[in-house]
């Protein structure tokens, strides 16, 4: 059985992209649930720093409030991924 990670839909945030969740498999065969953030890409960031920052910030700001959300809505998980690009 392959691992399908589940999209959530349904919650939305300016600065969020997409979120799933996917069961990460380790090598102590343990497994861990992992929210995936895909976080829009920053258009201020020209320079590689300065506006990135405090664009990242206001995503950490609301991270509580974004986990609730996943946490009524899916269920349960052990970690979170953010990814920029």
């Amino acid at each position: 059985m392959y691992n399908m990670p589940h999209k959530i839909e349904g919650i939305t945030h300016a600065l969020v992209s997409e979120m799933y969740l996917k069961r990460e498999f380790r090598d102590d065969n343990t497994q861990q649930d992992v929210l995936v953030i895909d976080a829009r890409p920053c258009e201020n960031n020209k320079n590689g720093h300065g506006d990135f920052d405090s664009y990242l910030l206001d995503l950490l700001v609301d991270l509580d409030d974004l986990k609730s959300q996943v946490e009524r809505k899916a269920g349960s998980f052990d970690r979170v991924d953010i990814r920029t690009h």
